[in-house]
């Protein structure tokens, strides 16, 4: 893991997932938490050793890759803060399984650590124009994640899972997805900033920021494109996976990888049904999804 400074106040640590660690008058507030204890560990003893005092933690959505280690900050007294559906599942991270799982009793493999994350039961909701959080602006990024957030300063943004990069999307090509149309319109404004900071990949300025932002909108066009191919002769929703996965060259999904891609295809029905391109209908018992 390595920490880079991308201004004198503003530093991210790469790792699986980005860390941001943002300096103001002698105090740091971080975004995000990482997997597991040992990123967010790393962090603080980073702040430790350049006399900095941690102030307080933004979680930007509730996924376990990006707060799983919050309970280290936890431990130390930090305020933590993330947007007030995303901190319920925070305080109940069971939340992620059961969804991934249709809401039965999760399969054994949805409770390992990526997708179960320990429980974080004082993360506060978070408001806008928190004071606590200034001068740090929240900005809302819903797609990914249904109330997705992400923190910009100094013309830096840290847009967590609002953008995948080309990079991430050679290795994972059906990303996941809550809705499709709030995901398109969260791109709108990445181009704005500076520098944009992904949850996964390098950091990007300029140019390569809206070369990111284009490639991803076209995955997500084309994903559409071909869902609605796809339901010119019915199909299942898992038969819909099967399908892009070969299309997009992400055969190899094991279980959790074909749960997560299972929820982007229904989000990419759901799009369809809401502009009256698709339906869904049942048949001897199973349901079927159609074009119109």
């Amino acid at each position: 893991m390595e920490i880079v400074s991308l201004r004198p106040n503003v530093w991210v640590l790469r790792g699986g997932v980005n860390l941001g660690a943002l300096v103001a008058e002698g105090e740091v507030f971080f975004v995000d938490a990482g997997l597991d204890e040992g990123p967010a560990r790393r962090l603080w003893r980073w702040a430790e050793e350049r006399g900095l005092r941690p102030r307080a933690a933004v979680l930007t959505h509730a996924h376990a890759d990006h707060f799983g280690g919050a309970h280290f900050w936890e431990a130390q007294g930090l305020p933590l803060w993330a947007p007030p559906l995303e901190a319920a599942m925070m305080r109940h991270p069971l939340l992620e399984p059961l969804f991934l799982f249709a809401g039965a009793s999760p399969h054994p493999e949805l409770l390992a650590k990526f997708t179960l994350a320990r429980p974080i039961p004082t993360v506060r909701p978070l408001e806008e124009k928190a004071e606590e959080l200034l001068p740090l602006k929240i900005v809302p990024l819903p797609g990914h994640a249904p109330e997705q957030v992400g923190v910009a300063v100094n013309g830096i943004l840290f847009c967590a899972d609002a953008l995948f990069t080309p990079e991430i999307l050679a290795k994972h090509p059906i990303p996941f997805c809550h809705d499709v149309a709030q995901a398109l319109k969260s791109l709108d404004g990445l181009g704005e900033h500076e520098v944009v900071v992904p949850g996964h990949g390098a950091p990007l300025e300029g140019a390569a920021v809206r070369a990111a932002v284009r490639a991803f909108r076209t995955r997500l066009l084309d994903l559409l494109e071909e869902t609605e191919k796809a339901v010119s002769t019915p199909r299942s929703g898992e038969e819909l996976v099967g399908f892009l996965a070969q299309r997009f060259g992400a055969q190899n999904l094991n279980l959790v990888g074909f749960l997560l891609a299972r929820t982007t295809v229904y989000a990419l029905l759901s799009f369809l049904v809401r502009e009256g391109r698709a339906e869904a209908f049942l048949e001897n018992g199973v349901l079927l999804w159609r074009g119109k």
